[in-house]
């Protein structure tokens, strides 16, 4: 992966208002925030192995699993908001890699830089929206 590589992301019907994410959403740890099962682990798509368009149809193998579309960012984003990284492990599948947000110290600082990925994602705009 590069620094323009980008880190495709997939969007819950719920976590949608007016055609973009809801800045509510972060506050219950959505879109671009780990939850506490995810043990600071942001799952995403690797752009390299997968378009936004590939990896919603992906997403959606799963019954249980729903989308209305994709948001991006890039490994360069990611580095740039601080104390992040991203991480191809390829598991559970090729092309799965994560963020991880270990490195973010309090919740207050997690929030601002989920928030700080959502809005570099909305500035560059859906990258598959159904």
């Amino acid at each position: 992966m590069t620094e323009k590589t980008l880190l495709h992301r997939q969007v819950h019907p719920n976590w949608i208002q007016n055609n973009i994410v809801s800045l509510q959403v972060f506050a219950t740890s959505q879109v671009f925030s780990p939850t506490p099962k995810d043990e600071g682990h942001l799952s995403v798509y690797n752009g390299e192995k997968f378009s936004a368009e590939e990896s919603y149809t992906h997403f959606l193998c799963n019954p249980e699993c729903s989308s209305v579309g994709t948001l991006s960012v890039s490994i360069s984003e990611v580095d740039e908001v601080g104390d992040l990284s991203s991480v191809e492990n390829d598991y559970p599948f090729d092309g799965h890699c994560y963020i991880d947000f270990n490195g973010v110290s309090t919740k207050g600082a997690l929030k601002k830089k989920s928030q700080k990925l959502r809005d570099l994602a909305m500035e560059r705009g859906w990258t598959y929206k159904v």
